[in-house]
């Protein structure tokens, strides 16, 4: 069973297996979809429950700086694992709720939810 961030929202965190990123479309289909990469070139994005940083990963090509949280600590090591391996190194990981950001008011210009329950 995978390790949630606990606080005070009770069961947050509990999602499908991060292997269900495989049923999900391609970070650049999904990006087109909302606009494409105009959507978050030169920018600081949030990825909101980013899982194993499936799309977190697909959009760094694009902006400045993505953070990705998630309340699940296995989802984030992968998130962290997949990045190494990808060589990514504009993207950072944080297992934390969105609930309770650990950032500051406006410290990004897009904020991103998707594949999120």
């Amino acid at each position: 069973m995978s390790r949630i961030a606990t606080d005070s929202v009770g069961d947050v965190g509990r999602h499908l297996p991060v292997s269900s990123s495989a049923l999900r479309p391609r970070p650049r289909d999904e990006l087109s979809a909302w606009g494409g990469s105009p959507l978050v070139h030169g920018k600081r994005v949030l990825d909101l429950g980013c899982g194993d940083g499936r799309l977190t990963l697909g959009i760094a090509p694009f902006a400045t700086r993505v953070y990705g949280i998630d309340p699940d600590a296995d989802a984030i090591a992968a998130a962290k694992r997949n990045a190494r391996k990808a060589g990514v190194r504009n993207v950072r990981f944080a297992v934390s709720a969105a609930q309770h950001l650990p950032y500051p008011d406006a410290a990004f210009e897009v904020v991103i939810l998707s594949w999120t329950l």
